[in-house]
């Protein structure tokens, strides 16, 4: 499920879902979405070198 996606605003990055914060990503980083796990979305950026999960109740550009 490799869709690419532009954030439209800044975004919590976790090591895991309800992890701990462990990065930020501002508005307009390009991302690749791997999977998703409930409210969840996995995802990489920096061509595949760094991953997160970011929360879809933070991020209604990405419940569709």
């Amino acid at each position: 499920m490799e869709t690419s996606l532009i954030l439209e605003k800044a975004h919590s990055i976790f090591l895991k879902p309800q992890g701990e914060c462990c990065n930020r990503l501002p508005a307009g980083s390009r991302v690749q979405i791997i999977k998703r796990k409930g409210e969840w979305l996995r995802i990489t950026w920096r061509n595949g070198k760094k991953k997160g999960w970011i929360h879809l109740a933070a991020s209604p550009e990405l419940s569709a």
